[in-house]
């Protein structure tokens, strides 16, 4: 099974969530066939690489850009201020 020579953000077809399949991943043949640029394979796959069903391939699940910070930590939620209303 041919490995990512680059990370790959792709869409699993039964959940619709957004995955990220990392370099060195051998990801299953119904992911595989959603990474449509052949620059994010490795150039020569070979025969003695053990097939999908020996090891699962390794999927991270994405949280949303909104709620991450620079560093990539997610944000923890602000507090509203207070108001300043006089009676």
């Amino acid at each position: 099974m041919r490995k990512l020579v680059a990370a790959v953000y792709v869409q699993d077809p039964s959940t619709r969530e957004e995955l990220i399949l990392r370099p060195g991943d051998s990801p299953t043949p119904d992911l595989a066939a959603l990474v449509i640029n052949p620059a994010a394979w490795d150039a020569s796959p070979t025969a003695a690489e053990p097939s999908a069903a020996d090891e699962p391939a390794s999927t991270t699940r994405l949280t949303p850009q909104s709620e991450m910070t620079e560093t990539g930590a997610k944000k923890t939620p602000q507090r509203r201020p207070r108001s300043t209303s006089s009676s």
